[in-house]
């Protein structure tokens, strides 16, 4: 079994100019994740899938045995992650075998850790009938609360009765949302029905909420420099 991390990063951002290399804290973003797997015990291969050159030249400031996989025009635009993956696995196919298992990171959300990363990797190890295992936060924003627009009017919505038993958190069930962190599917699986997440059933790693703050916006911005010039966040 060969364990390999692939983080996708391409230049081509249109919400934040470049986010995947914007600094915070004096570290580019693509530095933190690749700090975060040079210190994982079980990854053995990092491959960083971009358009840019420069982006190779930062990760590879960081880890100086990180492989390159140099996307093409289409794969550099707004594609699914699994047409990335499927095509790292076919151009380095010398590097899998059978029971690999692939470990995607994305540079977005900067705070996993390296023992983040390997739990997830040793959850999908322990269970070998299940194909995939994501990193998740508990939502706080539950579907039954929610109010719906109904017909054309903006100021006017619709909602189930949040009386009674529904409007106590605790009687609600448990549910997550990916983090957009980590997401470790076997190889084999991937390639026999070209997907990430096993619908049917997949693990999830809970993680923190202040550690699984995906940055998409400024304002992401703004928070992470807040939390990381606070102290709050202890190193892995």
């Amino acid at each position: 079994m060969t364990i390999v991390a692939i983080i996708t990063a391409r230049s081509g951002s249109k919400s934040v100019p470049n986010k995947n290399i914007r600094k915070l804290g004096g570290v580019p973003l693509l530095g933190w994740v690749v700090k975060a797997l040079n210190k994982s015990k079980l990854v053995e291969k990092i491959i960083l899938s971009t358009d840019s050159e420069e982006y190779f030249k930062i990760a590879k400031s960081f880890n100086g045995e990180i492989i390159l996989h140099k996307r093409t025009p289409e794969l550099a635009e707004d594609v699914p992650s699994e047409q990335v993956l499927l095509d790292v696995a076919k151009k380095f196919e010398t590097l899998f075998d059978e029971e690999s298992i692939i470990v995607l990171i994305q540079p977005t959300t900067p705070f996993i850790t390296g023992k983040d990363i390997d739990s997830c990797i040793d959850m999908l190890i322990k269970n070998p009938e299940i194909n995939s295992c994501i990193s998740v936060k508990q939502v706080s924003e539950y579907p039954e609360w929610m109010i719906t627009q109904i017909n054309d009017r903006k100021d006017i919505g619709t909602c189930i009765d949040l009386s009674g038993d529904v409007n106590i958190r605790q009687n609600l069930k448990k549910r997550w949302i990916s983090n957009g962190g980590i997401w470790v599917v076997r190889r084999s699986f991937l390639q026999k029905v070209k997907k990430i997440v096993d619908n049917n059933s997949t693990l999830v790693y809970e993680m923190p909420k202040l550690r699984s703050i995906d940055i998409d916006e400024n304002d992401d911005f703004i928070i992470c420099d807040a939390l990381v010039n606070s102290g709050m966040l202890l190193e892995d």
